[in-house]
């Protein structure tokens, strides 16, 4: 069994598994696949192409590659790509 990364992370809930694009977008090239129960770290979120409803596409942690929110089922807080500094770990500045 693989452990579970650190918040913010996701959980494939669909139960064919789930397509892991270059882009947000299912035109985009499929670079890897995720199963059912896979747990993936996830880095920021875009609002990019509607798949069934929901147009929330999450880029992961790990690699530069995009899963649609359709198909997982998020744990932690997820942060906006434009509030998400390039290279930033998550934390807030102390004030």
């Amino acid at each position: 069994m693989t452990s579970t990364p650190a918040e913010p992370y996701g959980t494939v809930v669909s139960e064919v598994g789930a397509h892991v694009r270059e882009f947000p977008s299912t035109d985009s090239s499929i670079v890897g696949s995720l199963t059912n129960g896979a747990k993936v770290g996830l880095r920021s979120k875009v609002r990019a192409q509607d798949i069934d409803g929901n147009n929330i596409w999450y880029l992961l942690r790990d690699r530069n590659a995009w899963i649609a929110a359709r198909y997982v089922s998020n744990s932690g807080s997820v942060k906006w790509a434009k509030d998400a500094a390039p290279g930033e770990a998550g934390e807030e500045a102390a004030g």
